[in-house]
């Protein structure tokens, strides 16, 4: 039987902590640089943007100073400030688990039309998880052992207290897959829908798998650095999944695919290839539309938004190509549709 509390074991594990942070820094750099074109097109100006971006790079950049952190405290060189790497670490690993929720559950909001039973759902699930994180601040504790070359944990949140606070977070995105896929369940034959779908039960798996490791970990209670070994692993996954939904939502139909030309706003239908067919509507004064692939019957409704608790409908024709004039028939579509708000990938609000 292994004593996990004994000094040799304790050095032992430090050291393979050490060796998997270096790795998880490599991943996360590696998804930062990988997705920086994202990040370009906002800062230049080329992507309009929305406030929601703040929560992305928060959630990013948390994630870098995070893992950062974690890697020079236990791979340092020489002595290090310990108390403000590990404060640094642990209050970067709570505002990043934090982002990468509220980022889904903004998400999941706007699928149910900023339902106000569903956005108070949220809020207070989104204000309790802060709180049971602000909690673990004043336990962690860290001093430089210049034998070893490492800040020591000293102690870490209680494994009631951390196993809870992943659990919590487990349910809360559990939550957040019911609900987003009984709504997308309806609309499953649409492209955006299935993205939703699709990215929102990747989501689930991944980070839900990442905590379950994280919490088992904490409630075994080898030692303090067996306590905290897959914090950075459980906020690295949950922010690389999360950030790669909220890219994938907001280039589902983004003006910025390879197809569009700004001089004309129009297609030249190899934007279509990216996120499937669709009915694209110009601002023409014909206001007519041709279909890219007549695969499906989705048409977006973005521009028929919802003022309020009015219902407005819009006439327009609809080209197929190949038909003739004759076979032209207007349709109606229905502002009111839970779809208005997701055909813009930034409606987050």
């Amino acid at each position: 039987m292994v004593n996990w509390m004994d000094p040799v074991v304790i050095t032992r594990t430090s050291k393979v902590f050490g060796s998997f942070s270096l790795v998880l820094t490599g991943v996360a750099c590696w998804d930062v640089l990988s997705n920086i074109w994202f990040d370009y097109q906002i800062i230049t100006g080329k992507r309009k943007f929305k406030w929601p971006m703040i929560i992305y790079w928060v959630a990013r950049i948390s994630m870098l100073l995070h893992i950062f952190a974690i890697t020079i405290n236990r791979n340092a060189l020489s002595e290090v400030p310990c108390t403000e790497l590990t404060f640094m670490s642990k209050f970067c690993d709570a505002v990043g688990t934090c982002c990468s929720g509220l980022i889904l559950a903004l998400r999941t909001r706007a699928v149910w039309h900023r339902d106000w039973k569903v956005s108070l759902l949220m809020l207070v699930l989104f204000l309790g998880q802060i709180g049971m994180w602000a909690q673990t601040f004043r336990f962690s504790t860290a001093r430089w052992n210049p034998q070893r070359m490492l800040c020591d944990v000293l102690s870490t949140a209680p494994a009631a207290m951390l196993v809870s606070i992943f659990a919590y977070t487990m349910v809360f995105d559990l939550i957040i897959l019911i609900l987003c896929t009984y709504r997308l369940l309806t609309h499953k034959s649409s492209t955006l829908g299935h993205v939703l779908l699709r990215d929102g039960i990747g989501y689930f798996c991944f980070v839900f798998g990442a905590n379950l490791i994280q919490t088992v970990f904490a409630g075994l209670h080898y030692n303090p650095v067996m306590n905290i070994m897959c914090l950075p692993f459980a906020l690295v996954v949950s922010v690389i999944a999360a950030t790669t939904v909220f890219r994938n939502v907001f280039t589902a139909y983004d003006a910025f695919d390879e197809g569009y030309t700004s001089s004309t706003g129009r297609s030249t239908g190899l934007g279509a290839l990216r996120t499937g067919a669709r009915i694209q509507f110009w601002n023409s004064r014909a206001q007519t539309t041709t279909v890219q692939q007549a695969t499906t019957n989705e048409i977006p409704l973005g521009d028929y938004k919802d003022p309020n608790t009015i219902s407005i409908h819009r006439v327009v024709d609809v080209e197929v190509q190949g038909a003739t004039s004759t076979d032209r028939k207007p349709v109606s579509f229905d502002a009111y549709s839970p779809w208005s708000n997701l055909t813009d990938p930034c409606s987050f609000e």
